[in-house]
């Protein structure tokens, strides 16, 4: 674990495997670098990983102050650079957090081999802006318990909740978020417009939609991807949190995505 805080909030890192090509993961609103355990062990082997709490979120700082997508687009940054990392890299988002690499992408595209939303969640419409809003106001309110049951009914609901000690764990994390930081990371998911700037992309795509993910389901997913040039897209069976619900299937599509990418003969300074 390594902390640094120079985009002015102190946020949480692990760095892991080895080789000269990265692969960074970005977790879920609400989630921590731990959402990642299983889809970085079997990576390992082949590339160097690294995750990190996400201000608000884990072992992050905790900020009183509302933040916005621009905001976790450059905590991003400051994490890839104070890490060192080679790039171009891989960048992999879950849910919200592929907000946060699809803004990175945008703003530094020779910083970015290709990306990974699995699935993507880029924003929302005024329906979902409301529960987002409602759900804020309870956390804040009420703390995590008061929203944990109704979140996970829909991102983790028990037709999938083959593994109980990985959903205990799932649960048990989630409890513990800061329920600030949770809802500032859902106010700047709400007012996150990237819809339109998605044929901006340059960079090789890869769109992973979950079977049974009734938050942002197949058909949302596909259209995505169907905004993005050139972008692939593949199912896996799973809900929303596909990195705790199917890490395997989830991990093998990261990786068969990063063996297609042209990295580049000499991979640029790091200058995230």
């Amino acid at each position: 674990m390594a902390w640094d805080d120079a985009s002015g909030v102190m946020l949480c890192r692990r760095d892991s495997g080895h080789g000269g090509r990265a692969i960074v993961l970005v977790h879920e609103l609400g989630g921590s670098l731990d959402s990642w355990d299983k889809v970085a062990n079997p990576l390992e082997s082949q590339w160097r990983v690294l995750r990190y709490d996400q201000r608000g979120h884990g072992l992050a700082e905790k900020p009183r102050t509302p933040c916005t997508l621009d905001d976790q687009a450059r905590d991003l940054g400051a994490v890839l650079a104070a890490a060192g990392v080679p790039l171009p890299c891989l960048l992999v988002g879950a849910a919200a957090g592929a907000a946060i690499v699809v803004s990175y992408a945008l703003r530094h595209p020779d910083r970015v081999a290709g990306l990974v939303l699995c699935p993507p969640a880029l924003g929302a419409d005024p329906q979902r802006r409301a529960y987002l809003d409602e759900r804020s106001r309870m956390a804040v309110d009420q703390g995590m318990r008061a929203v944990a049951d109704a979140s996970l009914a829909n991102s983790y609901p028990p037709g999938i909740r083959r593994d109980a000690a990985a959903f205990d764990a799932y649960r048990a994390r989630f409890l513990g978020c800061d329920p600030v930081g949770y809802a500032h990371a859902n106010q700047a998911l709400a007012h996150a417009e990237l819809d339109g700037r998605l044929a901006d992309l340059r960079c090789p795509v890869l769109v992973v939609a979950g079977r049974h993910d009734v938050l942002r389901p197949p058909a949302y997913a596909r259209r995505i991807a169907d905004a993005i040039p050139g972008a692939r897209y593949t199912e896996i069976d799973s809900g929303h949190l596909m990195a705790v619900q199917a890490p395997t299937a989830l991990a093998q599509a990261i990786a068969a995505h990063g063996a297609t990418l042209s990295w580049g003969d000499e991979q640029c300074n790091n200058k995230a």
